[in-house]
């Protein structure tokens, strides 16, 4: 994967902590105790600051949500050349989102994916450098 640009968006990180601690009804204090993480932890990062690694971790784990969620800047390109797989995303929102039971998130993920495979065109294969010393020739 190329990663241009890429930078961690830590406002995006500490909306979706809050969103999720709001949805839970649990004050920040409750949080870190049930996460293992001082109180001062969301302080620092209610104004701005990034979290350690580990921290990071765990908080990822408790949104359950892939770190690429809190990226901005230049799109993460994976090998090939395309952005992100579709379902992905849309897994991760449904998967994130607080609104949505986790088992209803993975019933949804379901109906999606067996919809894309039935309405999805797949990719042409890659050119092979045959074709491609071809079309070079055919074009002289």
């Amino acid at each position: 994967m190329q990663h241009m640009g890429s930078a961690f968006d830590d406002a995006a990180f500490f909306e979706m902590l809050e969103r999720r601690r709001h949805a839970e009804g649990a004050s920040w204090r409750q949080l870190g105790r049930q996460l293992g993480l001082s109180p001062s932890t969301f302080s620092r990062l209610a104004r701005g600051r990034r979290p350690d690694v580990e921290t990071f971790v765990k908080l990822l784990a408790w949104l359950d949500v892939p770190a690429v969620m809190f990226t901005k800047g230049d799109s993460v390109t994976p090998p090939g050349g395309t952005e992100r797989d579709t379902l992905a995303v849309i897994a991760t929102a449904l998967q994130s989102d607080p609104s949505i039971p986790k088992d209803a998130a993975g019933a949804l993920e379901q109906l999606l994916r067996i919809a894309y495979s039935r309405v999805s065109v797949p990719p042409p294969p890659p050119a092979t450098a045959a074709e491609g010393d071809q079309a070079t020739i055919e074009e002289r």
